[in-house]
């Protein structure tokens, strides 16, 4: 009988067991625990921030890695490739749920929303009439969306639908068809093109070499000063030095961010201070659907390794 490791903080266990009578399950904390239950196991469910390297060790050649992530760069894939390891990621399970956090982010600034809430929590009917002028709108505004894979292609059809002119960046922005016109696809060597028009930045690019740090002070400084970035991708995509100093130089008008250089967020970042930040932990990608979704997506792929057909979102 095949056996599936899940190394994960969410009731995945549940939502996949009671659909085989085939298949073992088995739960595990991470470590040396995973290790040991590796050993006797043909397949692995794990997020990027469990991933351990020692978890090689008991994983062999025609055994199968299932990311619940759409990002794998915490994971070792060419070595994966050189042993014969299957891997796919979770393309396609987040898109919604990060779509809409990151918009919840947006409509945070232009609705005011963590000032009302802090009025609610001391029973303070308004400021009203003092923020009336402070009080935004996205509609006719400028979305860019930096990276558009599934998620990004989620985020823009949802701008498009609040009324906004959306743009995407692509790395390779002939390989697109997407819902935006072909002239609102843009290559990565155009990204900074658009950037002087844009009211509304969201990343949502994987992390790698090329996009590493590559929100940076240039970036801010391109921007309008009443612009918003948001981060959904991962952390060290933007420069969060440069962001503090383009925050304070009042470059851009805040930042919404779900993702950071390092996590959890260090007590003595300046990010947690300043009000022109919105600060959420990691969780861009959660909803109580998430473990049924991603369900979904593991039954049909352990039917095509059974099958020995190609999984689906394969990257090894």
């Amino acid at each position: 009988m095949p056996t599936l490791v899940i190394d994960h903080d969410l009731p995945l266990a549940d939502a996949i067991e009671g659909r085989y009578d085939d298949l073992e399950i088995v739960t595990a904390d991470g470590g040396e625990a995973t290790v040991a239950a590796l050993a006797d196991a043909e397949m692995l469910v794990c997020n990027p921030t469990r991933w351990d390297d020692r978890f090689l060790e008991s994983l062999s050649s025609g055994d199968w890695v299932q990311a619940t992530s759409a990002g794998y760069a915490a994971f070792p894939v060419e070595e994966f490739r050189e042993r014969g390891i299957g891997f796919s990621n979770a393309t396609g399970v987040h898109d919604p749920v990060v779509a809409e956090h990151a918009f919840a982010h947006a409509f945070a600034f232009s609705r005011l929303v963590p000032t009302f809430a802090s009025k609610q929590a001391e029973r303070t009917w308004g400021p009203r009439d003092e923020v009336t002028g402070d009080l935004t709108d996205w509609t006719g505004d400028t979305l860019t969306v930096y990276g558009l894979g599934s998620i990004g292609e989620t985020i823009a059809e949802r701008g498009a639908g609040f009324g906004m002119d959306v743009y995407g960046v692509k790395r390779d922005s002939d390989d697109y068809d997407g819902s935006l016109p072909t002239e609102r696809v843009l290559a990565t060597d155009e990204f900074h093109d658009v950037l002087p028009g844009t009211d509304l930045l969201v990343a949502i690019v994987p992390l790698n070499e090329g996009t590493r740090g590559s929100i940076d002070a240039e970036v801010f400084r391109a921007l309008p000063d009443s612009a918003v970035l948001i981060n959904v991708s991962r952390g060290p995509v933007v420069d969060e030095t440069a962001l503090v100093e383009a925050l304070r130089e009042g470059e851009i008008a805040g930042a919404g961010l779900d993702v950071f250089e390092t996590e959890p967020l260090p007590e003595d970042s300046p990010l947690w201070d300043r009000e022109d930040v919105l600060v959420t932990p990691h969780v861009g990608g959660r909803s109580d659907t998430f473990p049924a979704r991603f369900a979904d997506l593991f039954a049909e792929n352990y039917e095509r390794w059974r099958t020995g057909e190609p999984l689906r979102n394969e990257i090894a």
